[in-house]
């Protein structure tokens, strides 16, 4: 896992932070063990934000006049899994040079539900068991699991 620095500006907050790079607001802070008080950030300090993307995803970073409806449009994605998968909490609000994670080419995405089994979505998505565990090899099918998938080219394998 690769990460990157964040200088501290002022007014920045963990939760604006986390939305920024699009990461979850618990990895900053244990990516951050040094910090002692969460709640108050120092100007200048700096934030370790862990950059680990999920295989078959890549960072698109947001230009003024986007809005999610088109972000999502454009990698193919369902509107209320973007703001899942980045954990927007207000999905109506996003900002030029904010990072979201989206799925790179050819690639979908899949947000398990409570009860979902790994038949159950296999079926729902029309695709193999055994492609869903190459390309998660972590799948606990937790409520709320990331899940990316490619669908086969019946010429080839992918």
């Amino acid at each position: 896992m690769e990460n990157q620095i964040y200088i501290v500006q002022e007014k920045d907050t963990i939760p604006s932070v986390a939305e920024l790079f699009g990461i979850k607001i618990l990895d900053l802070i244990q990516a951050n063990p040094q910090l002692e008080n969460v709640y108050q950030l120092t100007p200048g300090s700096q934030l370790i934000i862990p950059t680990s993307v999920p295989l078959g995803f890549t960072y698109y970073t947001v230009e003024k006049g986007d809005n999610l409806y088109q972000i999502a449009k454009k990698h193919h994605i369902n509107l209320e899994d973007l703001v899942a998968i980045n954990g927007l909490e207000n999905a109506n609000y996003i900002y030029p040079n904010q990072k979201l994670l989206v799925p790179e080419e050819g690639v979908f995405a899949y947000i398990t539900k409570e009860g979902d089994t790994l038949v159950d979505v296999s079926k729902s998505l029309g695709i193999e068991e055994e492609d869903i565990l190459t390309f998660n090899p972590r799948i606990y099918l937790l409520e709320d699991q990331l899940i990316a998938y490619k669908i086969r080219d019946n010429n080839q394998n992918t």
